[in-house]
This record gives structure tokens, C-alpha cells and sequence, in this order.
């Protein structure tokens, strides 16, 4: 990247800091959680950007900010759903392992044991594709273009293995993760 192109993304980058900054905050609700994703958003924008005239460079900086806003939310109601099936606050300190928890549906009990066994036994079950989609974006956090590049794959099949196993899962799972 030349010395000029840098110094029009730094500019462009302070001018629009703020106004993205206080977006964001105002989406999520939560000053360190909009920190990371303007870093996030920060960091694609950089590495996209001089494909871009400057005149479309807002949008696009908006664009992959709205992204990245978007798809926080959805890992977040995603893993509280988990949360709610594998109660992983109720350790014992001692062994490091989880104390009975009973969860009630309708007439049926369940301890934390057993649903843990349950969603393991679902993700086992999961094509192999999907199992590496979901757990390399799920469970580690990697971007989309990141889990592509681990599953030889393009970003497109990442996101249909991904929907796939979302779906797979919550029909195997049922009614716990939807409560």
C-alpha cells in the first residue's frame, strides 16, 4: 500500500471514528463490545478499501460495520441458547466438573450431564463439513474468509455448512433451545 493511500484511509478513519463509534455503541448497548468491532470493522475496511473509489468508501466502511454488528448478535443469541442447554456455571471447583442441574420440560427433567451428552451426540452426528464450520466459527470465532481458507472452501459454503449445522442442530436439540 503506497504512502498516499495510506494517509487518505487515516483520514478518512479519524473523520468517521466517531460518528461509527457512537453507531455502534447505540446498536449493541455495550462501549467495549462497539470498541471491538469498530477494530474489527477497522481492520476489513483497510484490507478492502482501495478496491473502492473513495466517494464509495462510507458505505462500505458502513457496510461491513452493520456486518459485523449482525453476526455479534447472532453468535450471541446462539450461544445463550447453548447456555440455557449447557449450564456451564454450575462447576464444581474442586474436580472442574458439572454439578447436576435439573432443567425442567413439560413432565420431563434433565441434569446438565445429560443435555451436555445430548448436543454432543447432535454435533457428532453432523456431517463432517458442518461439524468444521461450526465449530471453527461457532465455538473459535474465526471470520467466514478465515474458516474458508482452513476448509479449502469458499466463503459461500462456509455460510450454507454453517446454516446447515445451525439448523441440524436446533431440530436435534428441539424445544431447549428455543425456550
Amino acid at each position: 500500500m503506497d504512502s498516499e493511500l495510506q494517509q487518505q484511509l487515516e483520514i478518512f478513519l479519524q473523520s468517521n471514528r466517531a460518528g461509527a463509534l457512537k453507531f455502534a455503541v447505540n446498536r449493541c448497548g455495550n462501549v467495549d463490545d462497539a470498541l471491538d468491532l469498530m477494530q474489527e470493522t477497522m481492520i476489513d475496511f483497510v484490507d478492502t478499501a482501495e478496491q473502492y473509489p473513495q466517494e464509495a468508501w462510507k458505505n462500505l466502511f458502513y457496510k461491513i460495520l452493520v456486518r459485523r454488528i449482525t453476526d455479534r448478535f447472532r453468535k450471541t443469541r446462539w450461544r445463550s441458547r447453548l447456555a440455557k442447554i449447557i449450564n456451564f456455571s454450575h462447576y464444581n471447583d474442586e474436580e472442574n466438573t458439572p454439578e447436576p442441574v435439573e432443567f425442567s420440560d413439560g413432565e420431563d427433567s434433565y441434569t446438565t450431564e445429560q443435555l451436555t451428552e445430548t448436543f454432543e451426540l447432535a454435533l457428532k452426528a453432523l456431517p463432517a463439513r458442518q461439524q468444521e464450520a461450526y465449530m471453527l466459527r461457532q465455538w473459535q470465532q474465526l471470520s467466514v474468509k478465515q474458516t474458508a481458507e482452513i476448509m479449502d472452501c469458499s466463503q459461500g459454503s462456509v455460510k450454507t455448512h454453517l446454516s446447515r449445522a445451525m439448523n441440524n442442530l436446533q431440530q436435534a436439540l428441539g424445544d431447549w433451545i428455543n425456550e
